[in-house]
């Protein structure tokens, strides 16, 4: 049995308007969504970007846009330690205290 031929390819030129999209999306949005828009492959898009010499990585842009304020982290972190140490002391003295107990009754006794 004979294999149907392949389609056509439908290879479209990339319109002055995509490129100009691509190039305003890029680093803000994933690859994956910029190639939706321009109703292209991601593969086809990566592509091109690299042919323009356009960067697709989004984590440098969005971790300096979401991220928290580094004074605001660095306080916080201190603040979750002790607190998490306190909640460790305390679960340590409740279960010390009654064997002190015991044994201060078994010295008197």
């Amino acid at each position: 049995m004979a294999k149907a031929p392949k389609s056509a390819s439908s290879r479209r030129p990339w319109a002055p308007e995509d490129v100009k999209m691509l190039k305003s999306m890029a680093r803000k949005e994933p690859a994956s969504a910029i190639a939706k828009s321009l109703k292209r492959t991601e593969g086809a898009t990566r592509q091109k970007a690299t042919a323009l010499g356009v960067s697709l990585n989004t984590t440098r842009g969005r971790a300096a846009s979401k991220a928290k304020p580094a004074k605001a982290a660095a306080k916080a972190a201190p603040k979750k330690a002790a607190a998490k140490k306190a909640a460790v002391k305390k679960a340590v003295v409740k279960k010390a205290a009654p064997k002190k107990a015991a044994k201060k009754a078994a010295k008197k006794g």
